[in-house]
């Protein structure tokens, strides 16, 4: 049996600043300010299940900017609904397996970019110098070691 892990008492204020930190990334995670909030509040609210009017209240958010955020993160398999017999509200929660998704996606992405570089390569011939074979080579690199690490870390949980 592993030994239980002591960690001292929380720090009043840190999920706001989690989640402000969070959203301070929006340049770095290509999405919306207020899907990055939305997504950093679902990882560490209580309960766990959120109505949208709660998400909104939490993060001062329109219910145009929650609603976006949660169809944004439902499609995306961030997020799922859930309906609770006898409410009528519904709830968002963390999917199961929602960031190993997230990143399945992101490296759909980049295969999609090496693909996008070899056709290039194949029509330019002679005409194709380092720069476009950089760009290939790079994402075949992340393709391989990204795709290696999804496949080993896939069972992990």
């Amino acid at each position: 049996m592993m030994p239980t892990e002591v960690r001292p008492a929380a720090t009043p204020g840190w999920r706001e600043r989690f989640i402000e930190e969070l959203g301070g990334l929006v340049h770095e995670s290509g999405m919306p300010r207020a899907v990055v909030r939305v997504l950093g509040w679902m990882a560490v609210c209580e309960p766990p299940e959120q109505t949208a009017s709660t998400i909104g209240s939490e993060l001062k958010l329109s219910s145009g900017s929650v609603s976006t955020a949660t169809h944004m993160l439902v499609d995306s398999g961030m997020l799922e609904r859930i309906a609770r017999p006898g409410d009528r509200h519904i709830y968002y929660r963390l999917h199961p397996g929602g960031w190993e998704r997230a990143l399945e996606v992101r490296f759909q992405a980049l295969v999609q970019l090496r693909k996008v570089a070899d056709r290039a390569l194949d029509s330019a011939g002679d005409e194709a110098d380092h720069r476009l074979r950089d760009m290939r080579d790079l994402y075949a690199r992340f393709e391989t070691n990204l795709g290696e690490l999804l496949k080993r870390d896939g069972g992990s949980r």
